[in-house]
């Protein structure tokens, strides 16, 4: 066998790489898998294999949601994280139910952890890369729009809201009015039509 080619092999399945291909698998199965067997979720709930769940044991998900790629829900031992039904969550939303404090002069790592509970209601969609901190609840029917950053309770039902920190933006449209190209236009539908 060539020489070059040998070196390759030997240094691939070197100790270090089997370590870290151990290691990795292991960080994969705690992080991907094991929360599977503590999590609350009802039927028809879809986990993508890339969400990040902690404490899982306090993670509550509704009838028919979506939790979508690369989402972080990270309960707290001391809290709770509790997602109504037919939840739509983009790719990257964070939810948050622990903070550190951030005292000057101490390391971070060592600050004081806080926990608060967080409670979203059903029929709520949470944009891409929107994060929920703790402590929040997000009424039914609430749009989260992408990259908003929720740091207080939204009590009004069927609103969108945006940016940072996140406030009302709008409300949603009913199901007989219309935006095409960035014009709202309102259907004349009858009454007993929309019955």
């Amino acid at each position: 066998m060539d020489k070059y080619v040998w070196e390759v092999i030997r240094h691939t399945f070197s100790p270090g790489f089997l370590v870290s291909l151990i290691y990795n698998f292991a960080y994969y199965i705690h992080e991907h898998v094991v929360w599977r067997a503590t999590i609350h979720a009802k039927k028809d709930v879809r986990i993508h294999p890339t969400a990040s769940i902690r404490c899982a044991h306090n993670v509550y998900v509704g009838r028919n949601s979506h939790i979508n790629h690369l989402c972080c829900i990270w309960a707290g031992e001391n809290s709770k994280i509790l997602l109504g039904d037919n939840l739509l969550m983009g790719p990257g939303v964070c939810i948050f139910s622990g903070n550190h404090g951030m005292i000057k002069g101490q390391p971070m790592t060592f600050q004081e952890r806080k926990e608060a509970s967080i409670v979203i209601g059903d029929d709520v969609w949470l944009g891409a890369h929107s994060i929920i901190t703790a402590g929040t609840h997000i009424a039914n029917g609430v749009v989260v729009a992408a990259g908003a950053v929720v740091t207080r309770s939204i009590t009004q039902e069927g609103v969108i809201i945006g940016g940072i920190p996140a406030k009302i933006i709008g409300e949603r449209p009913s199901a007989h009015e219309l935006n095409i190209n960035g014009l709202s236009v309102t259907a004349k539908i009858p009454d007993q039509a929309m019955n």
